[in-house]
């Protein structure tokens, strides 16, 4: 069981390091890597309770409550892939069964340690736990099904939204798990395989997943970038006898600038004309004629435009070293991609703008 536990935690560790430090898709990311993080704590949590107490029920019994924060997480992913923006106060909401069950299983540790704990004081807390825990698991997963039923024909999202579905997926064959288990015990059969091993293949095989998906993206990615650099951001003539009112382009434009400078949209490499036109509530044409015939750019261009300044932005903090995360956090998909509109927009590449700074100070 020690050695299980070990190479369980130890993948999960380095999973989520791995999707951290990528930092290709900032806010998503985060999650995901969190998520790992936390099976990673639950794994470590039980695994000090292996060492510490030479009592199987007690192990079973005495949950760190992390599983409660598999479901928020995965919630969090999806409304991040989605580009919806979460409140402080959202998060607070969804971890808050966390911090109570994290709360009391302090409270049942110290009575451990303390003096015998009557059993049933174990037994109502050990299925009070396992009661949320069930809820939790089922209610994610199914509301995760129901949020990406649309279907979406961006190759990316396709992809995030299939780790997505895994992970749901996973959490509900822990709560099949948790009822199979009930049944066991109300039957009075002896299953010859441990539930807990069941567990800990499922992460495994989780884990996995998971590296291989976003393996998967990287070529799905530089196929996009590479159609990326062929398209042509030349201001297009031909709306210049457009017939919509000149007010109503200036007024997409003050919609288009108040959204970059409150939300900075831009900032998702897969960001699109499509959620553009539902972030303002307006058409794609009068985006794209008010960005030509106001800006001479169309979207792209203005797009890149943003992302150039947010990079610049960037450049000029004395901490930002690493051009490749610069250009990821500025919203490029790739360096290459970074590299070429950077040298397009400035005249010169970004470290050598860096250096320039640099000199000035």
């Amino acid at each position: 069981m020690g050695i299980m536990i070990a190479v369980v935690m130890l993948q999960a560790l380095t999973s989520g390091l791995l999707i951290y430090l990528n930092k290709r898709y900032k806010g998503e990311d985060l999650y995901l890597s969190l998520l790992f993080g936390v099976i990673f704590c639950h794994l470590f949590y039980k695994g000090v309770l292996y060492w510490a107490f030479d009592d199987k029920e007690l192990f079973d019994k005495l949950h760190g409550c992390f599983s409660l924060l598999y479901g928020p997480l995965l919630f969090f992913y999806v409304k991040s892939i989605q580009n919806k923006t979460l409140s402080t106060s959202q998060i607070i909401l969804h971890s808050s069964p966390f911090f109570v069950g994290f709360g009391l299983n302090i409270m049942m540790i110290m009575l451990v340690l303390i003096q015998k704990t009557p059993q049933l004081i174990i037994n109502i807390y050990d299925l009070s736990i396992i009661i949320a825990v069930l809820i939790s698991f089922s209610a994610y997963s199914i509301s995760t099904f129901y949020q990406l039923r649309q279907k979406n024909n961006d190759p990316i999202f396709q992809q995030k939204s299939l780790i997505s579905k895994i992970i749901a997926s996973s959490n509900l064959l822990l709560s099949g798990l948790i009822i199979f288990g009930w049944l066991m015990l109300i039957w009075d059969i002896q299953f010859p395989i441990s539930s807990r091993y069941v567990y800990y293949f499922l992460m495994l095989l989780l884990f996995f997943s998971v590296i291989h998906i976003r393996m998967r993206m990287l070529f799905v990615q530089k196929t996009s970038d590479n159609n990326s650099l062929k398209i042509d951001i030349s201001p297009q003539p031909k709306y210049r006898n457009s017939k919509i009112q000149k007010n109503e382009l200036e007024q997409v434009i003050d919609s288009i600038n108040q959204l970059f400078k409150e939300k900075k949209p831009f900032l998702d490499p897969d960001f699109n004309l499509d959620q553009l036109a539902n972030e303002i509530e307006t058409s794609k044409l009068k985006i794209t004629q008010a960005l030509n015939i106001h800006l001479g750019k169309n979207f792209y261009q203005f797009v890149n435009t943003a992302r150039i300044e947010e990079s610049k932005a960037l450049l000029q903090q004395p901490h930002e070293d690493n051009l490749t995360v610069i250009g990821y956090e500025s919203g490029f998909k790739s360096k290459s991609t970074f590299y070429k509109y950077f040298k397009e927009a400035t005249g010169c590449s970004p470290s050598d703008y860096k250096k320039s700074i640099q000199l000035q100070h």
